[in-house]
């Protein structure tokens, strides 16, 4: 399977100006989006809490996570993710920011699909 990377629109979670950022690479291997701490507080997004971060090789780092409105190229609704604030230039879209959107990796088209959510009784 390819990479996939879709474009999208981040925000303030109370409203305002949306900044387009295209090429965004799809990573259901991280939990939480990850855009540049720079976009973040240039949209006055706040953090809400530092979080400690296991990085590939076991490197330990603390980054700041807070919420952004985001919405996501084809998708006709906006929603309120977690978004981690990268010290560098790195946006990837994480499991979370999917699973609030409903969507899901398509490996043979190499997109994202609508997903059908699965409920059981209590």
């Amino acid at each position: 399977m390819g990479q996939v990377f879709v474009n999208i629109e981040v925000g303030h979670e109370r409203g305002g100006e949306m900044v387009s950022v295209p090429d965004v690479l799809v990573d259901t291997g991280s939990a939480h989006t990850t855009l540049p701490a720079t976009l973040m507080e240039g949209l006055h997004i706040e953090p809400v809490e530092a979080v400690d971060i296991s990085l590939p090789g076991g490197r330990i780092v603390t980054w700041n996570i807070g919420q952004a409105r985001m919405r996501l190229a084809g998708h006709p609704r906006e929603w309120t993710c977690p978004v981690y604030f990268c010290p560098e230039e790195e946006y990837l879209l994480g499991a979370t920011t999917l699973e609030i959107f409903g969507l899901m990796v398509d490996p043979l088209e190499e997109g994202l699909v609508r997903k059908t959510v699965g409920a059981r009784s209590i």
